[in-house]
């Protein structure tokens, strides 16, 4: 201890000189754009990595969960859609050549569940194709937009976010009446505002996405109605939704890549000009 205090003692100013400069680059990555980017990016490179080498581990003992929700996904792909098969070529067309969406499948390597605002961290980055406000899903429905990617890692912005909000509709009806946000309690469950009065969901409905949005495909579940909750005054109502994604458990994503985006910007861009 005493030759801990004599080092202290005769480099003291070289330490306090290492302190400040550790502090003024931390602030600076704070209040600069830049740098703040600069320092998610390789925040989310460092962690990713440390977070996929325990994943990795983990799978060991999840193969046979993993494969079995493979299955069930490749099923219900299969009922959706016509596919003709060509032995000789080795190839099978699921997609139509106008698509505007391609899907890039991600493993999720963690997640949070239980705080004001959840992210989720997946090993797919800017290196793939990934890039920032793309929409993510789930095999079972939607699971966020990505917030911030780095070469290799992106985080997601989940349901489970105080900011977050979703444009959807019931299943059952062609009107685009409300959003989707998180009561921030429980991970199972979020809240449906702005439904009409002469609306009248039941439990059991289906709620999906609507078609304004740019970022999810139209249709895509989201959940399903638990319970309606009537507005004391009478004008629009809530209803208590179960997200169709289990957080808890999620582990297979796909992120949604919008091939018109660029063009959807720029228009927007320009209406706002004008």
């Amino acid at each position: 201890m005493y030759n801990l205090f004599r080092f202290i003692q005769k480099h003291h100013f070289v330490i306090l000189f290492l302190v400040l400069e550790a502090l003024c680059v931390w602030l600076m990555t704070l209040t600069q754009g830049y740098h703040r980017q600069k320092r998610i990016n390789t925040t989310n490179d460092i962690v990713g990595s440390v977070y996929e080498t325990g994943t990795h581990l983990g799978d060991y003992f999840r193969l046979s969960k993993i494969n079995r929700e493979l299955a069930e996904e490749n099923a219900l792909l299969r009922q959706q859609l016509t596919v003709t098969f060509d032995t000789t070529k080795g190839y099978q067309q699921v997609v139509s050549p106008d698509t505007v969406y391609n899907f890039i499948p991600a493993r999720v390597i963690n997640s949070t569940v239980n705080r004001p605002n959840n992210y989720i961290l997946i090993d797919k980055g800017s290196a793939d194709g990934i890039a920032k406000d793309m929409g993510v899903v789930s095999t079972n429905g939607i699971v966020g937009i990505v917030a911030d990617v780095s070469q290799h890692y992106a985080s997601v912005m989940s349901l489970l976010h105080s900011y977050s909000t979703i444009s959807v509709r019931f299943k059952n009806d062609e009107e685009q009446i409300a959003t989707l946000r998180w009561e921030n309690t429980n991970y199972r469950y979020g809240l449906v505002d702005g439904i009409p009065t002469h609306l009248r969901p039941r439990p059991g409905d289906t709620i999906v996405t609507s078609s304004y949005s740019y970022i999810f495909p139209e249709n895509l579940m989201a959940g399903t109605v638990v319970e309606l909750i009537k507005s004391p005054s009478g004008t629009l109502n809530q209803a208590k939704v179960k997200y169709a994604t289990n957080f808890a458990t999620l582990t297979n994503v796909y992120v949604i890549q919008h091939t018109d985006l660029a063009a959807i910007d720029s228009l927007l861009q320009l209406q706002q000009v004008q």
